[in-house]
């Protein structure tokens, strides 16, 4: 057993090491990307208001969704008399977890407008956060 260990501790060890860098060299091409569209968006050279309308249209879009679906819950399925202890139907199940995954996805896209118009406001020290982060050379 001893003997197994040690060796296969270092391939165990190196290939550890190579997945942490392939996915830290995959975060930051991703937060290079997203550096250079909000540097788009603060030089001008691409429109800002598109992308929030989109944002907003999908936000609206899931949480009417939800809406939609919470509504269908309580007249339908009568959700909100439901014993809490007591397991629940399978359709009540479904509907109350697609309520959930709709009215994430609109805080979700939400959350990404408030991010989005934040880094262009405070674009100086967004370019510091990317420089401290990855480095003076990135940007």
């Amino acid at each position: 057993m001893g003997i197994a260990t040690n060796m296969l501790t270092p391939r165990l060890v190196a290939y550890l090491d190579k997945r942490k860098l392939i996915k830290s060299n995959r975060t930051k091409e991703q937060d290079i990307a997203a550096y250079r569209s909000i540097e788009a968006f603060k030089n001008g050279t691409r429109d800002k208001y598109p992308s929030y309308i989109a944002l907003a249209v999908l936000s609206t879009g899931f949480i009417m969704g939800g809406c939609t679906c919470f509504l269908i819950a309580v007249i339908e399925h009568r959700i909100l008399k439901m014993d809490f202890f007591a397991l629940p139907e399978l359709p009540g199940l479904l509907l109350s977890i697609l309520i959930g995954l709709f009215f994430g996805l609109g805080l979700l896209f939400l959350a990404l407008i408030i991010t989005t118009a934040r880094r262009i406001e405070r674009f100086d020290e967004y370019t510091a956060e990317i420089r401290e982060k990855w480095g003076e050379d990135v940007v």
